[in-house]
């Protein structure tokens, strides 16, 4: 599901339940002022529920500016009550002027940006974890590439007796973990070449692992060609690990990793569902945005 679809879904449940609350609208379809509105006993501020209405319809077409009596029409709420929040929202700088219309304004890029400082990573992966299906029943895990290691800051277990060696705030190699590898993916020539420059031997966790630069250089270019890195039995014998990349939201931090951890005789039927829903927490960490937005949708 895309954004806009999803965003699209939220705007229709809002819209649906302003509609519920209003009087039919005219004819005309610009809503009725006549005859005066209903009550809204379940909304403490029915203004700010419109409020919000009105900036969810407006995201859901961005590049399209919209005027007071489309929008009134789409929400079935009176002209002159879309009109007079309109004018607020505009002077709060939410909304701006686009032509005979209104669009969203720059103070609700500023707010979001202030949103997202303020995520806890963490705290989001472990909510983005229980939304998909298929990484809920595995041992999902959630790390940073530190230098040519990576550090393991979370951990969702899963019904799977698997021992594990990445405790939180453990650190491994990230040449023969799925999580180190997918950040080594991420990096450039230049800065790979940096970091593993005057190496000789890689440091081996199973007869599995990764000795030579050339060998995991080789396995990097495979990773990026599918999109997702493979610990095959390289960490712990009969574990197998999927991961996905994604870059932090933060110049200088990261790149991050999501990796799950499968028997080894299970794996390979697993994969690609498992490498789907990585794909997607993956989406959802680096643009929490993106897991609101799915869960309003849903």
């Amino acid at each position: 599901m895309t954004v806009r679809t999803a965003r699209r879904g939220a705007t229709s449940a809002t819209s649906q339940a302003v509609v519920m609350r209003e009087l039919p609208a005219s004819p005309d379809g610009t809503g009725s002022d006549a005859g005066g509105e209903r009550d809204v006993p379940d909304s403490l501020a029915p203004a700010v529920t419109r409020a919000a209405a009105i900036l969810d319809e407006l995201a859901a077409t961005p590049t399209l500016a919209v005027g007071t009596s489309e929008l009134a029409r789409r929400l079935g709420l009176p002209k002159s009550s879309i009109a007079n929040i309109c004018a607020a929202l505009l002077e709060a700088g939410l909304l701006r002027r686009s032509g005979a219309g209104f669009a969203l304004g720059r103070r609700l890029a500023e707010l979001g940006g202030v949103y997202l400082s303020g995520i806890d990573p963490v705290q989001e992966f472990y909510l983005a974890c229980d939304e998909l299906q298929e990484v809920l029943g595995e041992t999902v895990q959630l790390g940073v590439l530190d230098g040519n290691e990576v550090t393991y800051i979370a951990r969702h277990d899963g019904r799977q007796p698997i021992r594990l060696t990445s405790e939180i705030g453990r650190r491994l190699p990230a040449s023969c973990t799925a999580m180190g590898k997918a950040g080594l993916a991420m990096l450039s020539s230049d800065e790979f070449a940096r970091r593993y420059a005057g190496v000789r031997w890689l440091p081996s966790m199973t007869a599995r692992s990764h000795r030579t630069v050339e060998a995991l250089r080789a396995d990097l270019d495979q990773v990026r060609q599918r999109g997702y890195a493979v610990d095959d039995e390289e960490t712990a014998e009969g574990v197998v690990c999927f991961g996905v990349a994604f870059r932090g939201r933060r110049s200088g931090e990261g790149p991050y990793a999501v990796s799950a951890t499968l028997l080894a005789v299970t794996a390979e039927e697993r994969r690609e569902a498992v490498v789907g829903d990585l794909r997607r927490l993956a989406l959802m960490l680096s643009d929490p945005l993106r897991r609101t937005a799915t869960a309003r949708s849903a």
